[in-house]
């Protein structure tokens, strides 16, 4: 096989590698907590800090 056979190949495992290697980029959130509680707070609700999940906005049932 010549390297004009295997360039599409080898062209096809670099751009596969390179998708990869993005996938495992870690994604920063959103919102920052304090972002977070602050909206929460105008909302008149009570910010939980939670370090497992980052907190949640809790309000008051009707």
């Amino acid at each position: 096989m010549t390297i004009a056979g295997w360039m599409p190949a080898v062209t096809l495992g670099l751009v596969g590698a390179a998708l990869v290697a993005c996938t495992t980029a870690p994604i920063a959130p959103t919102y920052t907590q304090d972002e977070l509680k602050a909206r929460c707070d105008r909302q008149r609700g009570w910010w939980r800090p939670d370090d497992l999940m980052g907190g949640y906005c809790d309000f008051r049932g009707p």
